[in-house]
């Protein structure tokens, strides 16, 4: 209880100073009235912000998932290897099929997001692979 009081203390004190100092200057003939610099703010569309916000939206997201799928192809990898030295009919069930499937022709920001983000896991999952076999 003593600490918030002691900080309001000082700050009254301290904007009371300045105010004080201020008028000095004033008074005084320090400083010359009217003649202050306006500092305006570039102007921000909002589609300016719109991207911004989506370029970041996506990299923390992709740094998030890339961190996430890392750990999950190492834990699976880790078991795979276990499987496949304790239990080799088992390990021999559960191997991947492979499909494909059609690309679209027309890609729009979440996808290419999403196909960027696959390409990033690929690429996690062959090192992870070279890393532990």
């Amino acid at each position: 209880m003593i600490l918030p009081i002691t900080i309001f203390v000082i700050a009254i004190a301290t904007a009371f100073g300045m105010l004080t100092f201020r008028a000095w200057e004033l008074r005084t003939g320090r400083v010359k009235e009217g003649v202050f610099e306006e500092h305006t703010l570039p102007s921000f569309s909002f589609r300016q912000f719109e991207r911004t916000m989506l370029y970041l939206a996506k990299h923390i997201i992709q740094w998030i998932v890339l961190f996430l799928v890392k750990h999950w192809f190492i834990l699976v990898t880790k078991v795979k290897k276990l499987v496949a030295d304790k239990w080799p009919k088992i390990h021999s069930y559960l191997e991947p099929k492979v499909s494909e499937s059609p690309t679209p022709t027309k890609i729009s920001f979440v996808k290419r997001a999403v196909l960027e983000s696959k390409a990033k896991i690929k690429r996690i999952k062959e090192k992870v692979k070279e890393e532990h076999e």
